[in-house]
Parts: structure tokens; sequence; C-alpha cells
């Protein structure tokens, strides 16, 4: 990552340019300040942040209550304010309106957000819905629906939420749309897709398990009931789940 970009110079440079053409400056989302970055609660977590920095694509397989939206979405976000990525798109099946947003009176955004809400609200809780706001106005935050996905090119960071409700065809066009020095988070729980048959996840695991020399840029990362950290209730509902399905 820092041979990618030199970051503090790249976010100075950005807001010095903006000024010297009389652009007014939003003073939300230029606030240089970070938060301290998240801490792994247990070691699969941990697992996870290094493998972030590590691989082009990892894909975080893993129940209900194990971190997978507030770790990713905590990091990229971060990314974005030092300047190491100058985007980041969100993505996630639409499963639920047959595969498509529909022909609702209303933009985009306003027919996409509610699908993306777990990885919203961490930005939101983190960095507060003005940043967000400003984000998705200068272009450095975008929400992407995976039928719009062919023919694009994404060269810096992108998250698919629910890449369990993909078909193995759709995860793979998603897959080569990273151009080389990007970043892809593949976020999901096998136990709880929406499509029949093998789902995208399944299949990666595979694809990948099937040509070992991808290995050096997917890493795949899976956590079970026992890592759920989110509370006694989720862990208790999961592990019951487990527990009736078997």
């Amino acid at each position: 990552m820092s041979e990618k970009r030199n970051q503090r110079k790249v976010v100075d440079n950005r807001w010095e340019k903006k000024a010297a053409t009389g652009r007014v400056v939003n003073e939300v989302h230029a606030a240089k300040e970070v938060k301290p970055p998240v801490q792994a609660k247990n070691s699969t977590q941990k697992e996870f942040l290094s493998a972030m920095k590590e691989y082009d694509v990892v894909a975080f397989i893993a129940p209900a209550g194990c971190g997978k939206s507030f770790l990713t979405m905590s990091e990229v976000t971060d990314w974005l304010k030092k300047g190491f990525y100058n985007k980041i798109v969100l993505s996630r099946a639409v499963i639920p309106m047959g595969r498509s947003l529909g022909m609702l009176p209303s933009t985009l955004q306003q027919k996409f957000e509610p699908y993306l809400m777990p990885l919203l609200e961490v930005i939101w809780n983190r960095y507060g819905k003005g940043f967000y706001e400003n984000c998705l106005h200068d272009g450095t935050i975008e929400l992407l629906a995976p039928e719009y996905s062919r023919g694009r090119s994404i060269s810096d960071v992108m998250v698919i939420d629910e890449a369990q409700s993909l078909h193995p065809s759709e995860l793979y066009t998603m897959i080569t749309r990273m151009q080389e020095g990007s970043k892809l988070f593949l976020l999901g729980d096998t136990a709880q897709s929406d499509i029949r048959g093998e789902n995208g996840l399944q299949w990666l695991e595979k694809f990948v398990a099937n040509n070992p020399e991808l290995s050096m840029h997917i890493k795949i990362v899976k956590a079970d009931s026992d890592q759920i950290v989110r509370g006694g209730l989720c862990k208790a509902m999961v592990k019951a789940k487990e527990k009736e399905n078997r």
C-alpha cells in the first residue's frame, strides 16, 4: 500500500488544488482526523484484518455477529480518509427485488441504500452522515448494483455484502472488474444463501483450491459461531440454528 501512494502528500495536494481553483472545501470531508484503528477481538478477526492489507481479494465467510461489516468498513473508510485510495465502491446482490432494482420512481441511491445499510451505518457511526453524503456527492463513495457492473473497471476498493447471494458467474464478473492495485472484499454467510444450487462464495472456495496460483491474490477467511462477538442472543440463535440444521 505504501508503494501505491504517498498518502499524506496526495491528500494535501487534493485540497490545495481545490483551494487554488476557488472551490469551497467542505469542512466535514476535509477533516483529516482519522479514528483509532479497529482492534481484533479474536484470532479470526486478526487474520482478516491482516489479509485485508496483504491480498487483492479477501472473502470473509462467517455467520451473523462475527464483525464482517464493522471491520471491513472501518478499515476501508480509514484508508479513504488517509488517501490510500481515492474511492470506495459498495455493492450487494438485490435478491428481494427479483435481481433488479426495479422501476421505482426514485434515484439509485434511494433504492439501493436500504440494501447496503449494514455497511453504511458503520461509515455514519465512524465519521458521521455528513461525511458520507459529501463522499457520495464528489464520487469518492459509489453505490453499484451488480447488474450495472459489466464493462466497469475498478481501480480502488470495492466491498460486496451478502456475496453468498451472487451466482458463480456473477461473482466471476465482479472479480474480473478489479484492476491491479485495487482491493475487493467479499462478505457473506454461505448458510444464508438466497439462491438455489452452488452460490458464489462456495464456488470461489473450490475455484481457488483447484487453482493454487490464485492463492497469491485471493484469501478465504472463515469463522463459525464460536467467533461471534455481537452478543449472547445472536450467538445462541446461530448455534441453535446450526444444531437444527444438523
